[in-house]
């Protein structure tokens, strides 16, 4: 059968390097699991050593019907569980079910950041997300505070993850070259979740970012003026939102918590 043709319109950069492709797949911790959810396998260069690794456990979700024809027609590939549609919308259930799952992949730049709300929001705790994107996402993804890469993502990702940025990948590693270099990162869940709230901290954070470069008593403003209860400590009031750690916000989505009727 003939090779998938790339598509501009899914964001499509094939990957063609097979050892970038395993270093990609031994991201993944060894471990049972009950899901290994690859997002877009294209013509399945990184699905083959997660096949070999993970066998059944292995669910690949593909959006693109070529790609899918295209796996369904190789000899690798005749036990491969595919799930064609969006990742963005496939219900949580037949996502990522209700065991131990991990999310992997090469994925449209254009949608990673939609991914990763996707995996934060789950209901079932995703235990590993990690694989390639943008080098200035997977950046972002994993920047300390105190540099201006370090933003929502940052912030909403290591409450929950320990994040690593693992190493870059050239343009001339993939058909067609993107325009900007790749990043890997990888992702495992933290043993001790936050005493917070998700929805709490997305709010503090999305409206502490919302104006990074106002201090924090201005760009919070919204949130202490509808809720006097909600104070901030003086030692805070001066700083913007890129100079505080996790923590901090953390702290804060604790106290708006505690506010909440």
């Amino acid at each position: 059968m003939q090779k998938v043709a790339p598509k501009k319109q899914l964001g499509q950069h094939f990957l063609t390097d097979p050892a970038i492709a395993l270093k990609i797949a031994s991201s993944v911790p060894q471990g049972v699991w009950d899901k290994v959810v690859e997002v877009g396998p294209g013509m399945g260069i990184l699905t083959k050593p997660l096949l070999e690794t993970h066998g059944s456990a292995l669910h690949c979700v593909e959006i693109d019907t070529e790609s899918v024809q295209w796996l369904q027609h190789q000899a690798w590939a005749k036990e491969l569980n595919i799930i064609q549609g969006d990742f963005l919308a496939i219900p949580e259930k037949e996502l990522f079910g209700e065991g131990k799952v991990a999310v992997i992949g090469n994925y449209p730049y254009n949608i990673s950041t939609q991914i990763a709300f996707r995996v934060l929001e789950a209901k079932n705790p995703v235990a590993f997300f990690g694989g390639m994107f943008q080098r200035e996402v997977a950046r972002r993804f994993c920047a300390e505070h105190g540099n201006k890469e370090y933003g929502v993502t940052s912030v909403l990702l290591q409450a929950f993850y320990d994040c690593k940025y693992l190493f870059t990948v050239n343009e001339g590693s993939f058909n067609p070259p993107p325009a900007v270099k790749s990043g890997v990162m990888a992702c495992a869940r933290k043993e001790q979740a936050p005493d917070c709230t998700y929805k709490s901290l997305a709010l503090v954070v999305k409206t502490a970012f919302n104006q990074r470069r106002k201090t924090l008593s201005n760009a919070l403003k919204p949130l202490t003026s509808s809720r006097p209860a909600f104070v901030l400590p003086d030692e805070l009031k001066g700083k913007r939102a890129e100079q505080l750690p996790v923590e901090t916000f953390i702290m804060l989505a604790e106290q708006w918590d505690s506010l909440t009727v």
